[in-house]
């Protein structure tokens, strides 16, 4: 398969891919103006079915993050999104795993401060299976702190998934991409640990979890959610949720990232300290094993937060 699909959504029609074009003078392009949101599709050979994971989360996050950057009228609620990446996922006759990319943006001439015309846009472009931990490179991540700090409430809110907020997270990861690191773990103006420029993070100290509160400018993960409750329903492992300083990153015995694009990704080394022995810890490879088994629909229990998407 080519690196994008056949189709895909453009003002909320599916339309072949060369006709979505879109103006340099929009504000979604000139000031930014753009909610995004990424959704992974996993394929089952088992089930003959594709799965949208956590469907709506996502797509009601999108909607918020249009609300909280000003935008209107939206002209689309849950359903109706979620409808049209169904129809889009058919229309291509997906048999594979996808990344979703669902967006509003502020169309049309208009200034800065332009809320509207609001456009909806979904592309969607293959990303394989879900990692499985024997799947998973032979070398975990290696991490540098940045010395870009986080963006934060009061700024640019982090809890708004938008481009703008994108080029914060650019900058630290092309700054360890020229260090000969994996990625970058971004501080607070405190000083405190936030999350990857691209993903959450956890901890494990003395058997303990630990991983930023949702108020330390962090996204509200959906994934991060997903393993929290994970860990607290099928592990029994209690999840702190607390500031981290980043020494603290130095000492732990494991360290670990979730995300959609990421799923979970073990952490060899923040700063060149290495984590345990430099292989992905014990609570890491657990977590994301029943993480693989509920995005894959192995997990039954976990149907809910599964969308079919053939109807199976």
């Amino acid at each position: 398969m080519a690196d994008h699909l056949e189709y895909l959504v453009m003002d909320g029609e599916i339309v072949p891919h060369d006709r979505a074009v879109l103006h340099i003078s929009t504000p979604a392009v000139r000031y930014g103006a753009t909610a995004f949101e990424g959704v992974r599709a996993y394929w089952s050979d088992e089930a003959g079915e594709l799965y949208v994971f956590r469907a709506r989360e996502h797509v009601s996050r999108l909607l918020q993050s249009a609300r909280l950057m000003g935008m209107s009228p939206v002209d689309y609620g849950v359903d109706d999104v979620i409808g049209l990446m169904i129809d889009l996922l058919r229309a291509n006759d997906v048999r594979q795993g996808v990344h979703l990319r669902p967006s509003m943006f502020v169309a049309g001439d208009g200034s800065i401060q332009a809320r509207g015309p609001v456009s909806l846009a979904i592309i969607a472009v293959p990303s394989g299976a879900v990692v499985d931990t024997g799947g998973w490179d032979s070398r975990p991540f290696r991490l540098a702190v940045s010395s870009w700090r986080k963006i934060e409430d009061n700024m640019t809110p982090p809890r708004i998934k938008c481009a703008a907020n994108y080029q914060n997270a650019r900058l630290a990861l092309l700054q360890a991409e020229t260090d000969g690191y994996d990625g970058a773990l971004m501080l607070d103006a405190r000083g405190h640990v936030t999350e990857e420029a691209r993903a959450c993070l956890f901890i494990v100290r003395d058997g303990a979890v630990v991983t930023p509160p949702v108020t330390s400018d962090i996204l509200e993960s959906i994934t991060r959610d997903t393993v929290i409750t994970l860990l607290r329903e099928v592990h029994g492992i209690e999840v702190v949720e607390r500031d981290i300083d980043r020494t603290e990153l130095y000492v732990a015995g494991e360290v670990f990232l979730s995300g959609t694009a990421l799923g979970v990704t073990p952490v060899g080394s923040v700063d060149r300290f290495q984590m345990g022995g430099g292989a992905p810890g014990p609570i890491t490879a657990a977590v994301n094993q029943t993480y693989v088994a509920a995005a894959s629909g192995r997990d039954e229990s976990r149907s809910g937060w599964l969308t079919p998407v053939y109807g199976r």
